[in-house]
């Protein structure tokens, strides 16, 4: 009895152990970085060496508000859920976006920094 018990506790952390595993980020996610959030709109930057920015001299910031899904899902940097509210505490940091086919915003993911490294490589432009 002794060793089933043990045995049983054996297969719980094993099987525990694959939920800890990383997380896997969709194909067609957009890397951006947000810039404000506010109730179910949020602002969207662009890279920071776009050419059009460069040519207006900064005038033109590519900055683009985006409306929520109802159905929107965030998850933080630990991969936890959290409310659209807590949005504005990730302010000038990357995200991933993933739109529906309204146009509106479906997930956003917090990147990690591996993932950031990962995600944004020096042959694409970088993000603010």
């Amino acid at each position: 009895m002794k060793y089933l018990r043990l045995a049983l506790c054996g297969l719980i952390l094993l099987t525990a152990s694959f939920a800890w595993a990383g997380r896997i980020l969709p194909r067609d996610v957009q890397i951006v970085v947000l810039k404000n959030a506010e109730g179910q709109q949020v602002v969207l930057g662009t890279a920071k060496k776009a050419w059009l920015r460069t040519l207006s001299l900064g005038l033109i910031n590519g900055n683009k508000t985006f409306q929520l899904s109802r159905a929107v899902r965030v998850h933080d940097a630990n991969n936890r859920f959290i409310t659209y509210n807590n949005l504005s505490r990730f302010k000038n940091s990357p995200i991933a976006v993933r739109f529906d086919r309204m146009n509106q915003i479906l997930e956003i993911w917090v990147l990690t920094d591996e993932e950031q490294n990962e995600l944004i490589r020096p042959n694409n432009p970088q993000v603010e």
